[in-house]
């Protein structure tokens, strides 16, 4: 299947997404959280930093940092924004490399007559669609497979939890 021919039933539209950034002692992890039009979410873990930064100053917080990055240099040109959102017609996560554990996106650019697709870094797609606020789509299967493994996860920490008791009942007598 090529990457223009998803049906719309094949993908879902992110209507809201916000950067997380979790700070424990000394280090912190980022995840980008799409809210899906069907009520379900989709995290991308492990977002840079700088993306993160610049989808919070997006959306109007207080940022206590200083020092401009290049998505700031970015913001601050709206012909740039402008030339940008002309053609770019919408971003799709449709991917994910099961050796590298790494989500793929496409966004589609178009002149009107000729459609081009680049294959990016989903964070670096997404912020390019919320800059020029352009639709982001999440291919289904990929929804489905996230919320798979989230539930095997949880079934697997439950049955560790049960073997950690049997342990502990065990060593008792």
């Amino acid at each position: 299947m090529s990457q223009a021919d998803y049906t719309e039933d094949e993908l879902v539209r992110v209507v809201d997404v916000y950067g997380v950034i979790r700070t424990e002692a000394f280090f912190y992890s980022t995840r980008i959280v799409c809210v899906m039009e069907d009520g379900r979410y989709f995290y991308l873990e492990r977002v840079p930093f700088d993306i993160i930064i610049a989808l919070k100053k997006l959306r109007g917080e207080e940022i206590e940092d200083d020092r401009e990055r290049l998505v700031d240099i970015l913001v601050s040109m709206p012909e740039v924004i402008e030339l940008m959102g002309k053609h770019l017609k919408r971003v799709i996560i449709n991917e994910l490399n099961i050796d590298t554990a790494v989500y793929s996106a496409i966004a589609e650019f178009s002149d009107g007559n000729m459609v081009i697709r680049r294959k990016m870094v989903p964070s670096h797609a997404i912020f390019l669609a919320v800059l020029t606020n352009k639709p982001i789509y999440v291919r289904r299967q990929l929804i489905d497979e996230q919320e798979e493994m989230a539930m095997n996860d949880l079934l697997d920490e439950e049955s560790e939890t049960d073997m950690d008791d049997d342990e502990e009942f065990n060593d008792i007598y």
